[in-house]
């Protein structure tokens, strides 16, 4: 890794997180591939910060093969892979149905799995890999449900595996794992909820999505370069590990 432009690419470029982090990346000077849904506005978000838009579904791993590899063909070295996309849900126990279940898992954990293994031969020896779990994968969730904390706790574990892996190549794998965070995801949950765990919170506010971004550029930095298999939290004190 050095100073020289990168090739990034996010997945799930149009979520709060997401496009924060795209952002961010480019307005360090690197040339970032958005991947996002389709019918999403990456387009939009490419737009703006000079880079590539591509359709991904998660849940499709035919769709996942043909993002990478359309995205392979534009730009044949990777640098970092940054995996923001999810998708939450608050039900309890006996409310969670096999159905919603597969979807949450199909999607955050599955679907990060697809794009890991995906990106494999095509990052560059020494790159960088950032997932995204949450403080619901070791709280077991404030205002989410069992099959979301699950499936993030997944990633933390499908992480630790792939930084073994992977380190004889150099390539460090790691997590950021945020608590609440002020984005639109957040209106999947009651507003009382909401205030209830900001009351709980140390610092007392939510983390911003430009405060995650900032989590998973330090983790793509040549700074970084000794910590792999790691979990950054970043949740204002309201979990202390």
């Amino acid at each position: 890794m050095t100073d020289a432009i990168r090739t990034v690419c996010v997945i799930g470029a149009t979520g709060g997180i997401g496009a924060a982090t795209a952002r961010l990346f480019a307005e360090k000077g690197d040339h970032v591939l958005c991947m996002d849904v389709p019918g999403s506005d990456v387009g939009k978000i490419a737009g703006e910060i000079n880079g590539r838009a591509y359709q991904i579904d998660l849940v499709d791993p035919d769709s996942v093969c043909a993002a990478f590899q359309a995205a392979q063909e534009d730009a044949p070295n990777l640098d970092c892979l940054i995996v923001t996309s999810g998708i939450v849900e608050n039900k309890k126990t006996p409310e969670t149905t096999l159905e919603l279940w597969d979807r949450i898992h199909h999607v955050n954990l599955r679907g990060t799995f697809l794009c890991l293994q995906a990106a494999l031969p095509w990052i560059k020896d020494g790159g960088r890999m950032v997932t995204f779990g949450s403080q619901a994968g070791r709280s077991g969730g404030g205002a989410t449900g069992p099959s979301y904390s699950a499936s993030k706790a997944g990633i933390e574990g499908l992480t630790r595996a792939l930084a073994k892996e992977l380190a004889p190549r150099r390539v460090t794998v790691n997590c950021v794992a945020p608590g609440p965070v002020d984005t639109p995801m957040l209106d999947a949950h009651p507003p009382e909820r909401i205030g209830e765990l900001v009351a709980m919170t140390p610092l007392g506010r939510l983390t911003t999505a430009e405060e995650v971004a900032s989590a998973a550029y330090y983790l793509a930095s040549e700074g970084a370069a000794q910590m792999t298999g790691c979990t950054m939290h970043l949740n204002g004190g309201l979990r202390m590990d």
